[in-house]
């Protein structure tokens, strides 16, 4: 537990994460992920976090991303576990998720990696529009939810990030919070059994 701390458990960087297990990101999509970071702050814990062997650059599409390495993308059953061990304490939670779209991604893939019997051994690909932000869905056995668009979605469904709130938030909800906008309706409805 020592040697997790002293790479995690400085202010901020168990945040950054999380935020990097939604998929990689700019360093101003971060900054804006992490409200009240200082932008020093955060050069600062994504340089140790690089030396450590965490976290590493990419270069795609003339831009620099910062992106989880394999030992990084390890911890990720280990920080769902966190979340729901933080939600389950009873604190009151607010009334709408307002976290970035790769934390929304993360949180989403926690929940779809325990759906268990709902997850089917067909592979369906869903691009989940929230708030004209998007992540990818990839709903099989594996399931992964990324933040990005989809370069081949099966369905292509639209949601309000007010909507999103309520399944991250644990609160019941029906089909009406997501609307089908193209593809297979399946693949939509086996997406809403799975956050069921």
């Amino acid at each position: 537990m020592a040697s997790a701390l002293d790479i995690i458990g400085d202010c901020w960087t168990i945040l950054i994460l999380g935020e990097l297990l939604g998929g990689p990101a700019r360093f101003h999509e971060l900054r804006d992920g992490l409200p009240g970071i200082a932008t020093n702050l955060l050069t600062k814990r994504l340089r140790r976090l690089e030396a450590d062997g965490i976290v590493r650059q990419v270069h795609a599409h003339n831009t620099v991303l910062d992106a989880l390495t394999d030992q990084g993308a390890s911890i990720r059953a280990t920080l769902e576990e966190f979340g729901f061990w933080g939600a389950r304490i009873g604190r009151v939670a607010p009334v709408e998720y307002k976290r970035s779209i790769r934390a929304i991604a993360m949180a989403l893939q926690a929940i779809l990696v325990r759906a268990g019997d709902a997850l089917l051994a067909e592979r369906m690909v869903v691009e989940l529009d929230v708030d004209s932000e998007y992540v990818e869905v990839i709903l099989d056995q594996r399931p992964t939810v990324t933040a990005r668009l989809s370069t081949e979605p099966g369905a292509r469904v639209r949601a309000l990030r007010a909507g999103i709130s309520t399944v991250l938030l644990g609160q019941s909800f029906d089909e009406s919070i997501f609307t089908h906008v193209s593809g297979n309706g399946a693949a939509t409805k086996h997406l809403l059994a799975a956050l069921t």
